[in-house]
């Protein structure tokens, strides 16, 4: 079995992190511009495409928080329990007890403003794990984990590689209570680096059974709401730790490893976290391109099913592969081909949309009028 002679939390200086200013000073001066441009083309936004926009954004970091994990939520209970919790129409009931759990946690880490606290922490767990059960192994919920000594490791039994080993279970309250008044007194002068820290520190930590990578996560949004609440109620940082999930297990493990010095981890979350701005701003687009869009057609008369397929096109944007054929349209509104067929003469006739270029065994389509491109934020 491959193990390490010395964790992050064995050396003298833990938690005294370090990193280099010059190198991550202009990554977090780059970020900012960003998050001012951003906030700035969001105000712009009516109540209306708000709540769209933040729907859409806060679906992306439950489905991929969770996915992280390796746990798959349907979306449509996602949706259906983000719907209910900001007040807007659910088509229909789709409940899950798992999805509301996390929804639950990651509203009340970007809104509610009160300090961290042990309670509230075990309240998070406990949405997480409202049955006590991690899939079929019964967890300790709402407390910290036990004696068991917390590893991670990988491979086959006998020939593991030990990626990390937390601190024993005696060491977790004290070090989660430094934690907690570290955070609650803001000890770090930059938000981002702050949140950067945090998540790292209580990863390091991994002070319950389950459920730590999710909490460290909510974590980041609540502090970075903090300093950034409109903003936040737009972006899925999840989402860009999901799409480079070997990036941030790697960073992560070197960071346990690597002694106090952790610019290489705060280097890879500043870059994590831009991404996640650039896609929050290809959301905002999207949510602006479909209300005008609404507003030019107000007169034209579609039936529920064009509605909802246009409505796809528009959220989909240029991320829509392949155009719509009669096939995916009969699919995605469970109609007849025959039907679907009509439907898409009619849009067509319409000049809401147009057939493709190419053609072959299967006619497709667009809209007719193309989607603006994303504004670049720099």
């Amino acid at each position: 079995m491959q193990s390490h002679r010395s964790w992050i939390w064995q050396h003298e200086g833990w938690p005294e992190f370090s990193y280099d200013s010059g190198t991550l000073l202009p990554l977090v001066a780059s970020v900012s511009r960003l998050i001012g441009a951003l906030t700035a083309i969001a105000r712009t936004l009516s109540d209306a495409e708000r709540l769209d926009a933040r729907e859409r954004a806060l679906t992306d970091d439950t489905m991929e928080t969770a996915a992280i994990e390796g746990e798959i939520l349907r979306r449509s209970s996602v949706r259906a329990s983000i719907r209910r919790r900001l007040g807007l129409p659910v088509e229909r009931e789709d409940r899950d007890e798992r999805a509301d759990g996390l929804v639950s946690l990651l509203l009340d880490a970007r809104e509610n403003r009160q300090p961290l606290s042990e309670e509230r922490l075990f309240g998070w767990h406990a949405a997480l794990f409202p049955a006590g059960y991690s899939g079929l192994h019964k967890i300790r919920v709402a407390c910290y984990r036990g004696e068991e000594e917390m590893r991670i490791v990988s491979g086959p039994m006998r020939r593991e590689t030990v990626h990390y080993v937390a601190p024993p279970a005696t060491a977790v309250g004290p070090e989660m209570a430094r934690l907690l008044n570290r955070l609650n007194s803001g000890g770090e002068p930059e938000a981002l680096l702050e949140a950067g820290i945090a998540h790292l520190w209580f990863v390091m930590i991994h002070p319950f059974d389950d459920g730590n990578g999710r909490i460290a996560r909510a974590m980041t949004d609540y502090l970075l709401a903090r300093s950034y609440p409109p903003l936040m109620e737009l972006v899925s940082f999840s989402k860009h730790i999901s799409l480079d999930r070997r990036g941030y297990y790697r960073a992560l493990e070197a960071a346990g490893k690597n002694g106090m010095d952790i610019t290489p981890w705060l280097e890879w979350f500043l870059h994590a976290f831009e991404e996640a701005l650039r896609e929050s701003q290809w959301i905002v687009e999207r949510v602006i391109s479909k209300a005008r869009f609404w507003q030019q057609h107000a007169n034209v008369t579609l039936n529920a099913r064009q509605q909802k397929v246009i409505n796809r096109l528009l959220d989909s944007g240029d991320r829509f592969q392949g155009g719509m054929t009669t096939r995916k349209y009969a699919g995605m509104t469970r109609c007849s081909k025959v039907t679907a067929s009509r439907d898409l003469a009619d849009l067509a006739n319409k000049n809401i949309l147009r057939k493709r270029p190419g053609g072959g065994r299967s006619t497709s389509y667009e809209l007719a009028a193309p989607l603006s491109r994303p504004r670049d934020l720099t």
